[in-house]
């Protein structure tokens, strides 16, 4: 069962059963890759990748990821700084803050959220293609070629 058919969801932003998920608590911060084999809550702060290729994420109100994330369903109520590829649904709640690109078979922004990127539609993680590895993204700095003399 994933965690948008929750038996006792009361509507698509429900919460999530506690059977079966990890949580990452408010005060915890997290500096690294993080994957695993269970469905996980994000209410604290991790900087780094997210691989939960065949499990579901919830970044909970207060909950921050910088970084990408790769999952089979994801729910953003906090703040996501990365790129996001999800080979089922994603959705915004409205108190949501997301920078970065979306990659997903169907995606629900709500009212209120802030989004700043872009969004493409694809069924599966196959053809969304995510990175393997984190590409850095280019210095806005002057090189020293470019300085005036």
């Amino acid at each position: 069962m994933s965690i948008f058919e929750s038996k006792d969801k009361k509507d698509e932003f429900g919460q999530v059963a506690a059977e079966g998920v990890a949580t990452i608590g408010p005060t915890h911060f997290l500096n690294g890759e993080v994957s695993g084999e269970e469905n996980l809550v994000i209410k604290g702060y991790v900087k780094g990748r997210i691989d939960l290729k065949n499990h579901s994420l919830i970044v909970e109100k207060g909950g921050r990821v910088d970084g990408d994330i790769i999952v089979n369903e994801l729910i953003i109520r906090g703040a996501v700084n990365g790129n996001i590829y999800a080979a089922g649904k994603v959705l915004v709640a409205p108190e949501a803050h997301v920078r970065g690109d979306i990659a997903a078979a169907r995606i629900s922004i709500s009212e209120g959220a802030v989004f700043k990127g872009s969004i493409k539609m694809e069924e599966g993680l196959e053809k969304v293609s995510a990175p393997k590895e984190k590409v850095e993204a280019p210095s806005l700095a002057p090189s020293k070629e470019t300085k005036k003399k």
